[in-house]
Protein backbone atom coordinates (compact mmCIF):
# COMPACT_ATOMS: atom_id res chain seq x y z
CA UNK A 1 0.00 0.00 0.00
CA UNK A 2 1.32 3.46 -0.89
CA UNK A 3 1.78 5.79 2.09
CA UNK A 4 -0.80 8.48 2.67
CA UNK A 5 0.15 11.83 1.14
CA UNK A 6 0.94 13.98 4.18
CA UNK A 7 1.27 17.17 2.17
CA UNK A 8 2.16 20.51 3.68
CA UNK A 9 -0.44 22.19 1.45
CA UNK A 10 -2.64 24.29 3.73
CA UNK A 11 -5.19 25.29 1.11
CA UNK A 12 -8.56 25.96 2.72
CA UNK A 13 -7.14 26.19 6.25
CA UNK A 14 -7.78 29.31 8.31
CA UNK A 15 -4.86 30.69 10.36
CA UNK A 16 -4.70 33.36 13.05
CA UNK A 17 -1.26 34.91 13.52
CA UNK A 18 -0.89 36.86 16.75
CA UNK A 19 1.78 39.54 16.67
CA UNK A 20 1.64 39.60 12.88
CA UNK A 21 3.00 43.14 12.78
CA UNK A 22 6.41 42.03 14.08
CA UNK A 23 9.21 40.78 11.86
CA UNK A 24 8.70 37.11 12.76
CA UNK A 25 4.91 37.37 12.69
CA UNK A 26 4.98 38.97 9.26
CA UNK A 27 7.31 36.33 7.84
CA UNK A 28 5.26 33.48 9.29
CA UNK A 29 2.05 35.01 7.94
CA UNK A 30 3.53 35.18 4.46
CA UNK A 31 4.79 31.59 4.65
CA UNK A 32 1.38 30.25 5.66
CA UNK A 33 -0.35 32.30 2.97
CA UNK A 34 2.07 31.04 0.31
CA UNK A 35 1.18 27.50 1.28
CA UNK A 36 -2.51 28.20 0.78
CA UNK A 37 -3.82 29.18 4.21
CA UNK A 38 -6.19 32.10 4.64
CA UNK A 39 -4.52 34.26 7.27
CA UNK A 40 -5.87 36.72 9.80
CA UNK A 41 -3.27 39.17 11.08
CA UNK A 42 -3.70 40.21 14.70
CA UNK A 43 -1.75 43.00 16.39
CA UNK A 44 -1.87 46.50 17.82
CA UNK A 45 -0.90 48.57 14.79
CA UNK A 46 -3.72 48.36 12.26
CA UNK A 47 -1.85 50.47 9.72
CA UNK A 48 1.08 48.06 9.74
CA UNK A 49 -1.25 45.05 9.58
CA UNK A 50 -3.08 46.50 6.60
CA UNK A 51 0.22 47.01 4.78
CA UNK A 52 1.16 43.38 5.36
CA UNK A 53 -2.32 42.27 4.32
CA UNK A 54 -2.02 44.20 1.07
CA UNK A 55 1.36 42.59 0.34
CA UNK A 56 -0.07 39.11 0.90
CA UNK A 57 -3.12 39.85 -1.24
CA UNK A 58 -0.90 41.23 -4.01
CA UNK A 59 1.07 37.97 -3.97
CA UNK A 60 -2.07 35.92 -4.50
CA UNK A 61 -2.81 35.09 -0.89
CA UNK A 62 -5.87 35.79 1.24
CA UNK A 63 -5.43 37.91 4.35
CA UNK A 64 -7.49 39.90 6.85
CA UNK A 65 -6.39 42.17 9.69
CA UNK A 66 -7.78 42.58 13.21
CA UNK A 67 -6.54 45.09 15.79
CA UNK A 68 -6.35 44.29 19.52
CA UNK A 69 -4.27 44.86 22.65
CA UNK A 70 -3.10 41.36 23.55
CA UNK A 71 -2.76 42.21 27.23
CA UNK A 72 -6.50 42.92 27.51
CA UNK A 73 -8.58 39.76 27.82
CA UNK A 74 -11.76 41.41 26.55
CA UNK A 75 -10.00 42.61 23.40
CA UNK A 76 -8.55 39.14 22.83
CA UNK A 77 -12.00 37.57 23.04
CA UNK A 78 -13.45 40.18 20.69
CA UNK A 79 -10.65 39.69 18.15
CA UNK A 80 -11.05 35.91 18.16
CA UNK A 81 -14.83 36.19 17.81
CA UNK A 82 -14.40 38.61 14.91
CA UNK A 83 -11.92 36.26 13.24
CA UNK A 84 -14.26 33.28 13.55
CA UNK A 85 -17.19 35.35 12.26
CA UNK A 86 -15.18 36.32 9.17
CA UNK A 87 -13.36 33.03 8.53
CA UNK A 88 -15.77 30.42 9.86
CA UNK A 89 -13.22 28.83 12.17
CA UNK A 90 -9.57 28.86 13.18
CA UNK A 91 -7.56 25.79 12.16
CA UNK A 92 -4.10 27.19 12.93
CA UNK A 93 -3.00 29.56 15.68
CA UNK A 94 0.49 31.06 15.77
CA UNK A 95 1.51 33.08 18.82
CA UNK A 96 4.33 35.30 17.55
CA UNK A 97 3.95 38.42 19.70
CA UNK A 98 6.95 39.29 21.84
CA UNK A 99 8.57 42.16 23.71
CA UNK A 100 11.90 42.53 25.47
CA UNK A 101 13.46 44.82 28.04
CA UNK A 102 17.25 44.73 27.93
CA UNK A 103 18.89 45.82 31.20
CA UNK A 104 20.64 44.28 34.21
CA UNK A 105 18.35 42.22 36.41
CA UNK A 106 19.19 44.46 39.37
CA UNK A 107 17.66 47.39 37.50
CA UNK A 108 14.53 45.69 36.15
CA UNK A 109 11.38 47.29 37.54
CA UNK A 110 8.19 45.51 38.51
CA UNK A 111 6.31 47.26 35.72
CA UNK A 112 8.90 46.15 33.16
CA UNK A 113 8.74 42.57 34.43
CA UNK A 114 4.93 42.60 34.23
CA UNK A 115 4.99 44.11 30.73
CA UNK A 116 7.27 41.40 29.35
CA UNK A 117 5.47 38.52 31.05
CA UNK A 118 2.11 40.03 30.12
CA UNK A 119 2.78 39.92 26.38
CA UNK A 120 5.13 36.96 26.14
CA UNK A 121 3.37 34.51 28.46
CA UNK A 122 0.05 35.69 29.88
CA UNK A 123 -1.37 36.74 26.51
CA UNK A 124 -0.22 33.43 24.98
CA UNK A 125 -2.29 31.55 27.54
CA UNK A 126 -5.31 33.78 26.98
CA UNK A 127 -5.17 33.36 23.20
CA UNK A 128 -4.62 29.60 23.49
CA UNK A 129 -7.52 29.27 25.90
CA UNK A 130 -9.98 31.26 23.81
CA UNK A 131 -8.98 29.75 20.46
CA UNK A 132 -8.58 26.30 22.02
CA UNK A 133 -12.23 26.27 23.08
CA UNK A 134 -13.24 26.95 19.50
CA UNK A 135 -10.87 24.28 18.17
CA UNK A 136 -12.28 21.75 20.63
CA UNK A 137 -15.81 22.36 19.31
CA UNK A 138 -14.72 21.95 15.68
CA UNK A 139 -12.73 18.78 16.35
CA UNK A 140 -9.15 20.00 16.53
CA UNK A 141 -6.48 22.32 15.26
CA UNK A 142 -2.80 23.20 15.45
CA UNK A 143 -1.30 25.75 17.83
CA UNK A 144 2.28 26.93 17.34
CA UNK A 145 3.91 29.14 19.95
CA UNK A 146 7.06 31.11 19.16
CA UNK A 147 9.51 30.48 21.97
CA UNK A 148 13.30 31.04 22.11
CA UNK A 149 16.52 29.24 22.92
CA UNK A 150 16.52 31.44 26.02
CA UNK A 151 13.87 29.05 27.34
CA UNK A 152 16.72 26.61 28.02
CA UNK A 153 19.84 28.79 28.30
CA UNK A 154 20.40 31.94 30.28
CA UNK A 155 21.59 35.16 28.69
CA UNK A 156 22.47 38.36 30.55
CA UNK A 157 20.25 41.45 30.72
CA UNK A 158 17.03 39.76 29.56
CA UNK A 159 15.88 37.95 32.72
CA UNK A 160 12.18 38.63 32.18
CA UNK A 161 12.38 37.51 28.55
CA UNK A 162 14.15 34.26 29.49
CA UNK A 163 11.57 33.56 32.19
CA UNK A 164 8.69 34.22 29.83
CA UNK A 165 10.02 31.91 27.12
CA UNK A 166 10.72 29.15 29.64
CA UNK A 167 7.07 29.52 30.61
CA UNK A 168 5.99 29.29 26.97
CA UNK A 169 7.81 25.96 26.58
CA UNK A 170 6.18 24.51 29.67
CA UNK A 171 2.77 25.90 28.75
CA UNK A 172 3.15 24.28 25.33
CA UNK A 173 3.78 20.88 26.92
CA UNK A 174 0.95 21.20 29.43
CA UNK A 175 -1.64 22.20 26.83
CA UNK A 176 -0.42 19.54 24.40
CA UNK A 177 -1.00 16.79 26.95
CA UNK A 178 -4.34 18.13 28.13
CA UNK A 179 -5.77 18.89 24.68
CA UNK A 180 -4.47 15.91 22.68
CA UNK A 181 -7.73 13.96 23.22
CA UNK A 182 -9.57 16.93 21.69
CA UNK A 183 -7.56 16.76 18.48
CA UNK A 184 -5.60 19.93 19.29
CA UNK A 185 -1.85 19.77 18.74
CA UNK A 186 0.34 22.30 20.55
CA UNK A 187 3.99 22.79 19.61
CA UNK A 188 6.53 25.58 19.68
CA UNK A 189 9.28 26.93 17.46
CA UNK A 190 12.26 28.39 19.27
CA UNK A 191 14.63 30.65 17.33
CA UNK A 192 18.18 31.44 18.29
CA UNK A 193 19.77 34.74 17.30
CA UNK A 194 17.36 36.19 14.77
CA UNK A 195 18.06 39.62 13.32
CA UNK A 196 14.94 41.76 13.76
CA UNK A 197 14.27 45.37 14.77
CA UNK A 198 13.91 44.14 18.38
CA UNK A 199 17.41 42.62 18.37
CA UNK A 200 19.17 45.10 16.10
CA UNK A 201 20.93 46.84 19.01
CA UNK A 202 23.01 43.76 19.85
CA UNK A 203 23.98 43.32 16.20
CA UNK A 204 25.26 46.88 16.14
CA UNK A 205 27.57 46.14 19.09
CA UNK A 206 30.62 44.47 17.51
CA UNK A 207 31.81 42.82 20.72
CA UNK A 208 28.42 41.27 21.51
CA UNK A 209 27.84 40.28 17.87
CA UNK A 210 31.14 38.44 17.60
CA UNK A 211 30.66 36.77 20.98
CA UNK A 212 27.49 34.98 19.89
CA UNK A 213 28.42 34.39 16.26
CA UNK A 214 31.35 32.32 17.57
CA UNK A 215 28.81 30.01 19.25
CA UNK A 216 26.78 29.29 16.11
CA UNK A 217 28.15 26.40 14.01
CA UNK A 218 26.47 27.77 10.88
CA UNK A 219 28.37 31.03 11.52
CA UNK A 220 25.48 33.39 10.80
CA UNK A 221 22.47 34.82 12.59
CA UNK A 222 19.02 33.68 11.58
CA UNK A 223 16.41 35.69 9.72
CA UNK A 224 12.64 35.71 10.28
CA UNK A 225 12.25 33.72 7.05
CA UNK A 226 14.20 30.85 8.61
CA UNK A 227 11.19 30.09 10.82
CA UNK A 228 8.55 29.79 8.11
CA UNK A 229 9.26 26.22 7.06
CA UNK A 230 8.98 24.83 10.58
CA UNK A 231 5.74 26.69 11.24
CA UNK A 232 4.19 25.48 7.98
CA UNK A 233 5.28 21.92 8.82
CA UNK A 234 3.74 22.04 12.31
CA UNK A 235 0.55 23.54 10.91
CA UNK A 236 0.16 20.80 8.32
CA UNK A 237 -0.95 17.18 8.28
CA UNK A 238 2.70 16.22 7.74
CA UNK A 239 3.14 16.66 11.50
CA UNK A 240 -0.16 15.15 12.60
CA UNK A 241 1.50 12.82 15.18
CA UNK A 242 3.65 15.57 16.70
CA UNK A 243 2.55 17.49 19.79
CA UNK A 244 4.22 18.95 22.87
CA UNK A 245 7.49 19.48 21.01
CA UNK A 246 9.83 22.42 20.51
CA UNK A 247 11.84 22.80 17.31
CA UNK A 248 14.98 24.89 17.86
CA UNK A 249 16.02 26.99 14.88
CA UNK A 250 19.40 28.23 16.01
CA UNK A 251 22.04 27.30 13.43
CA UNK A 252 23.28 24.51 15.71
CA UNK A 253 23.93 26.68 18.79
CA UNK A 254 22.35 24.31 21.32
CA UNK A 255 23.80 21.22 19.67
CA UNK A 256 27.29 22.68 20.05
CA UNK A 257 26.92 22.89 23.82
CA UNK A 258 27.96 26.52 23.71
CA UNK A 259 31.46 25.69 22.51
CA UNK A 260 33.07 28.41 20.36
CA UNK A 261 33.32 27.33 16.74
CA UNK A 262 36.39 29.41 15.90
Amino acid sequence: MLPRDNTSDLKGKRALIVGAGGAIGQSVSSALARDGAEVTLLGRDLRKLDRIREEIDASGGVARSVCADLTQRAQVERAVAETIAQSGQIDILVNAAGVQVRKPAFDLTEDEWDAVLGVNLKSVFHICQVVGRSMAKQGGGSIINISSITAVIGLPHIAAYCASKGGVNQLTKALAVEWAPLGIRVNSVAPGRIRTPMTEAIFQDEVIRESFLRLIPMARPGTPDDLGGAVVFLASSASEYITGQTIYIDGGWLASGGNPQR
